[in-house]
């Protein structure tokens, strides 16, 4: 079977970093496609030997038709064939790389940077519901392409990406759903597990042997698969659920690990320590 992969974001979010890594992982990829050639494109494409296929479509197109109308007709078309991946960053990292490398956004002119980056999130925030996504505030190339190949490696499987993180450190900006385990016994207190992680034998136990902690994740667990069929249903590929204590290195760790023991059979599980070696 064919795989089409739609690269969309953000302006200044990495989308031509991850078309080299792409080629590099073997995609044939075309950049900056006009949606009114896409119909033509496709044909070609499925009667050629192709079998990876990638297309950057964002708002440099728009000018040649509807991106979300275009993005929409090719996963109503193509079906499992298809798979949407959608980059975007921080406002204040976008500003900043802008700034570094001294190019113009492609909605700038009569709008400041800001402006620009804000009407460029509206025009693409239906293609961004119906993709998988990947913030590269805090990523370098080589995060990046550990990203990219993960997701590429769980096919057309709703995924949901479960991320550890520590209050303290910030809330992610990349959230579906935020879970809060600070009312959990802390083992940063206990001078034995404090050097630890939540991924350690011996801090699982000290949980396994608390009250209420289990019925939390299994209620947490039963939530998302609610919500997970739900987005499904409604065209998303993905959903980010984050759970944080305060520094990110015991409690979170130690419920997303349970998490994705308990949904890795029913949905694409990516795991995330953002705070655990901090």
């Amino acid at each position: 079977m064919k795989r089409i992969l739609v690269v969309s974001g953000l302006s200044g979010a990495g989308k031509s970093t991850v078309i080299r890594i792409l080629e590099d992982l073997g995609f044939f990829c075309i950049d900056n496609l006009p949606p009114t050639l896409l119909n033509d494109f496709m044909a070609v494409v499925m009667s050629s030997s192709m079998d990876k296929i990638a297309l950057v479509l964002d708002v440099r197109s728009a000018q040649f038709g509807d991106l979300t109308s275009a993005v929409k007709k090719l996963l109503q078309s193509y079906g499992e064939s298809v798979s949407v991946l959608f980059l975007e960053a921080s406002k204040e990292e976008l500003i900043r790389r802008f700034s570094v490398t001294r190019r113009k956004h492609p909605l700038e002119g009569k709008l400041s940077l800001s402006e620009a980056i804000e009407m460029e999130k509206k025009m693409l925030e239906e293609i961004r519901n119906m993709s998988l996504v990947i913030d590269t505030t805090e990523m370098d190339i080589q995060m990046l392409r550990e990203r990219v190949s993960s997701l590429l490696s769980i096919e057309k499987t709703f995924l949901v990406r479960l991320r550890s993180f520590g209050f303290k450190y910030g809330l992610p900006s990349d959230t579906d759903f935020l879970l809060d385990t600070r009312f959990m016994p802390n083992p940063y207190y206990c001078p034995e597990l404090a050097p630890l992680d939540g991924r350690d034998e011996r801090v699982r136990q000290f949980f396994q042997n608390q009250n209420d902690i289990a019925e939390y994740i299994d209620c947490a667990a039963n939530m998302i698969r609610i919500a997970a069929m739900g987005y499904k249903r409604s065209g998303r590929a993905g959903m980010t659920v984050s759970v944080g204590c305060t520094g990110g290195r015991h409690r979170s760790v130690y419920v997303v690990e349970r998490l994705a023991e308990k949904l890795s059979n029913e949905f694409g599980i990516e795991v995330e320590h953002r705070d655990v070696n901090k």
